[in-house]
C-alpha cells in the first residue's frame, strides 16, 4: 500500500467539521473529527466512523494505556501520498540524546502511557486520505468483527485506518527519506535503531530483530522507510503481510498486527497488554 508520508505539511485549511466520540473497554475514548467528508460518502458516516474507531482500537486495544480522551482528526484531501497519518507533536523523552540530538516519543504513544495530554486541545493526531483514493476503499458494515465477505475489488478501511495509526503510534522519523540525513537536531524512538548503508534503510531493533530474526529492510521505493520493505518478487511474505508494510495493500484482503509491527512498537519504548 503506497500509505504515503507520515511527516508532512498540512495542505489544507482547517474547515468545519464534524464530530462524535467513543469509548472502548481499555479507558481510551475516541473524539473523532471527520474534515470535508466526501459527497458520496455521506450516506455512509456512521460506517465511515466505526470504520475508523476499530482501526484505531486495533492498536489501543493491545497497549498499555492510561484512561485518556484521544483527539482524532479524519481529513480528506488532494494527497500525493494517496494517504498518511502521523502525532501532532514528538515529546522530549526525559533528557536523553543521542548523538546530541533530542530523542523524541510521539505524541499519541506518550499520552497513552502517561495519560498527559501533550498539546491540549489540539488534536492528538490525524489522518489523511485523498477522495480519489478513498473511492478505493471498502467500510465495512461491521467492522468490529471484520467477517463480512468483502468485495476482491477494494480495500479494507479498518486495515488501512490502522496502518495510518501505525505511524502516529510510532512508524515516524526525522530522517530525510531521500538522502538517510537527519533534518535537524531531533531523533525519534523510531529513529534511534534506523540504520541507512548510503543506500538502504534497515530497522536494528532487539525486539524486531528477534522476531524477524534479522534486521528488517525498510521502504525507499513506493513509499519511505517508516515502512517495511520494497515491492518485488523477493520481498520476504511476513513483511508483505505485515500491518506495516510499504508493499501496496492487496484488493480484499483484511490486514492484522502482526508480530513484526508489535515488535517494532515495543523497541519505539510502547508496553504491550499481557495476553
Amino acid at each position: 500500500m503506497r500509505s504515503g508520508l507520515s511527516w508532512f505539511v498540512l495542505l489544507a485549511m482547517y474547515v468545519s467539521g464534524v464530530h462524535g466520540h467513543s469509548q472502548h473497554t481499555t479507558g481510551v475514548r475516541i473524539d473523532l473529527t471527520i474534515r470535508n467528508l466526501p459527497a458520496e460518502l455521506k450516506r455512509q458516516e456512521k460506517e465511515v466512523r466505526e470504520n475508523v474507531q476499530a482501526g484505531i482500537e486495533m492498536w489501543t486495544n493491545l497497549v498499555v494505556a492510561k484512561p485518556v480522551s484521544i483527539e482524532v482528526e479524519l481529513k480528506f484531501q488532494p494527497w500525493p501520498g494517496r494517504g498518511g497519518g502521523r502525532s501532532l507533536i514528538g515529546v522530549p523523552l526525559g533528557e536523553e540524546k543521542i548523538n546530541g540530538r533530542t530523542l523524541l516519543e510521539e505524541g499519541l504513544p506518550h499520552e497513552l502511557r502517561t495519560g498527559n495530554d501533550p498539546n491540549g486541545s489540539t488534536p492528538d493526531f490525524e489522518i489523511i486520505l485523498d477522495p480519489e483514493y478513498t473511492k478505493t476503499i471498502w467500510w465495512d458494515p461491521n467492522p468490529r468483527t471484520r467477517r463480512r465477505p468483502m468485495p476482491s475489488d477494494k480495500l479494507d478501511a479498518v486495515s488501512v485506518i490502522a496502518h495510518e495509526t501505525g505511524h502516529a503510534m510510532g512508524f515516524n522519523g526525522r530522517i530525510d527519506p531521500r538522502t538517510g540525513q537527519f533534518t535537524g537536531g531531533e531523533l525519534s524512538t523510531y529513529d534511534r535503531w534506523v540504520e541507512f548503508d548510503g543506500k538502504d534503510f534497515f530497522f536494528l531493533g532487539p525486539a524486531a530483530m528477534k522476531a524477524y530474526r534479522k534486521k528488517i529492510p525498510l521502504s525507499k521505493v513506493l513509499t519511505n522507510y517508516h515502512h517495511f520493505g520494497n515491492p518485488g518478487p523477493n520481498l520476504d511474505r511476513r513483511l508483505k503481510d505485515a500491518l506495516m508494510t510499504g508493499h501496496y495493500f492487496e484488493y480484499g484482503k483484511r490486514y492484522t498486527i502482526t508480530d513484526i509491527d508489535l515488535a517494532v512498537l515495543t523497541d519505539c519504548g510502547v508496553e504491550l497488554r499481557k495476553k
